[in-house]
């Protein structure tokens, strides 16, 4: 039997590969149809399910913190005459009862008020400073479950979900009689909100759904779209949980259904069925073409490796053979502009592939050499990261809108700079206004920090590594101004000398004792092992690649009392310098 020649192996090959692959596909494409269908059903059941869990849960923990309020000692003064009466301890108890409803009303991610009326007084206490408060308010609205009303704001009449605890507690409608009211209204906002949360990266439209008062949707909702919907929920017979196929302005929808419990109110989904199915055929459609398509460059790629490939495979194996005979003066015939141009070009000209062996060899080198340079670059990460979200937390919690603004910039500033990972050198002005964004950011957090950079303007233009003075900064605050109970300084100047620019660092930190210096010198040209911090190392290695001279970190007593750590930069060509604002400008 003739055996088959490369071609019609490929031909053959390419048969048996794609005829199992179409079937295959067919089948699974028809059953992953179903199958993602009802996958779909329940996954988004589920995600309702814990949606309306969790509207359930911060529900019940606000009835829960109002409660708590209620039994408040100075709730309870509210409903004294003593407290119609003005006076330091009226003055308090008003001030404390203000402050725990503000505290109650801003612990939680939703946004609602809270209001504290004794209809025995007259007093009340609220967060919401746009609405009036008495008992002919209350004899107008009172509910002793979750209610969805429309109440006076200062941006005109909103929509609020009201509930109304008493004391002492009672269903009747007849608040004159009591002695304490609480009121919580949520406004329908959070509701709207948390539906905007609920459709983000989803094809859906989530409304929540009482058959009297219509649907809360997102903010970016499709208005007619969900007006549209709307219309098919008026007469349906909601039941529990559920989901069904609609139909609604020429699509089909899938609707589920999960029922809170807030009275009458349901979880509605709107999910297009076509944003699946249609996927699905137009899949199908698109691997039939591309099958079709990949048989017809099977084909022709299986002539244009024979024609390309095998036959000069076949000259080059020729002339492996010549050499190996020891026919040096065997030549490879080069025609064409393919691959094998190259190749044989190469093979006829073995010392000239020697010379640029070596060059390659050479260029290897300094790629190693760079990769190393940014590797100790990464290195340097700021572990302070953590405190700064604990100090924008504090300073929200405490209402100081201008200190997180102020603290929020300098970070900014700082990791916009930190991140640019691309660039491995920089101005030494740009490196030192990061040194002040960080140093001001420690200045919020440690008031009795305070420091000083001066660098005459010459020197600022010249161009050093990136991310190489800010870490000698952090280890004068970690190690020596940290560690002191006295007013902290920090300095950092600079200077020209002869062929290097130098930056000094100074702390009036606890300083360092001499065989602890010595340690710290000897510990800089050693390998780094897991016992070894690699902050300074790293900036020691980082100067030693740069300055290429010997030339890395050396450390001194401060006159300041702490630690003086000197930085030598060689003053780099020209040429260096404008390969640096080149990419500066290309950015």
């Amino acid at each position: 039997m003739k055996r088959l020649n490369t071609f019609q192996k490929i031909i053959v090959l390419l048969s048996i590969l794609l005829v199992p692959v179409i079937l295959i596909y067919t089948y699974s494409n028809r059953v992953s149809m179903s199958i993602i269908q009802q996958e779909l059903i329940q996954l988004t059941l589920n995600q309702q399910n814990f949606l309306t869990e969790q509207l359930d849960m911060i529900s019940e923990q606000l009835w829960k913190s109002a409660y708590i309020t209620m039994s408040d000692p100075n709730a309870l003064m509210l409903q004294h005459p003593s407290i119609t009466k003005p006076g330091y301890d009226t003055f308090k108890t008003i001030e404390a009862l203000e402050h725990h409803l503000r505290l109650q009303s801003t612990s939680y991610s939703w946004q609602y008020e809270l209001t504290l009326f004794s209809p025995v007084t007259g007093m009340y206490i609220t967060t919401d400073s746009n609405r009036q408060f008495d008992n002919a308010y209350f004899s107008e609205h009172f509910y002793t479950n979750w209610s969805y009303v429309k109440l006076d704001s200062g941006a005109g009449q909103q929509h609020y979900f009201v509930r109304h605890m008493t004391k002492p507690f009672t269903l009747d409608d007849h608040p004159e009689e009591l002695s304490l009211i609480l009121e919580a209204a949520i406004p329908a906002s959070n509701i709207a909100q948390m539906m905007e949360q609920f459709a983000a990266g989803r094809s859906g439209e989530p409304m929540f759904y009482h058959p009297d008062y219509g649907g809360i949707t997102r903010h970016l909702a499709d208005f007619e779209g969900t007006d549209h919907l709307q219309g098919l929920l008026s007469d349906y017979p909601f039941e529990g949980n559920g989901y069904e196929i609609v139909r609604s302005g020429g699509q089909k929808y899938l609707m589920n259904y999960t029922e809170s419990t807030w009275p009458g109110w349901y979880l509605v989904d709107f999910v297009p069925l076509k944003t699946v199915i249609a996927s699905l055929n137009q899949s199908l459609m698109w691997f039939y073409f591309m099958m079709a398509l990949l048989l017809l460059i099977g084909i022709g790629f299986a002539v244009i490796i024979y024609r390309s490939v095998q036959r000069p495979m076949l000259q080059l194996i020729k002339g492996v053979r010549r050499l190996k005979q020891g026919n040096y003066a065997f030549r490879l015939p080069v025609n064409g502009q393919s691959e094998f141009h190259y190749l044989f070009s190469e093979f006829n000209r073995m010392s000239e592939e020697t010379q640029e062996l070596i060059e390659k060899v050479y260029v290897s080198q300094l790629r190693i050499r760079d990769a190393t340079l940014k590797q100790l670059q990464s290195q340097i990460n700021p572990h302070f990261l953590y405190n700064n979200f604990a100090f924008i937390q504090s300073m929200t919690q405490m209402g100081n809108r201008e200190a997180v603004i102020a603290f929020t910039q300098h970070l900014s500033q700082y990791y916009r700079y930190t991140t640019r990972t691309e660039m491995t050198t920089t101005r030494l002005d740009e490196e030192l206004e990061l040194i002040q964004s960080y140093l001001e950011i420690h200045r919020m957090q440690i008031p009795r920090l305070d420091y000083d950079i001066d660098v005459p303007r010459h020197l600022r233009c010249w161009s050093i590594p990136r991310l190489i003075i800010q870490p000698v900064v952090e280890n004068a605050i970690v190690h020596g101004i940290e560690n002191s109970l006295n007013d902290g300084l920090i300095r950092v100047t600079g200077r020209m000398e002869e062929t290097h620019a130098v930056i000094t660092v100074e702390d009036n930190g606890g300083g360092i004792r001499a065989e602890d210096l010595e340690h710290l010198r000897s510990r800089m040209n050693r390998t780094m092992d897991e016992n070894m911090g690699c902050g300074l190392w790293n900036i020691h290695q980082r100067l030693l690649l740069y300055n290429e001279d010997g030339n890395g970190l050396s450390f001194a007593p401060s006159e300041l009392g702490g630690l003086k750590v000197v930085l030598r930069f060689r003053v780099q060509e020209e040429k260096s310098l404008n390969k640096h604002k080149h990419s500066e400008g290309s950015e």
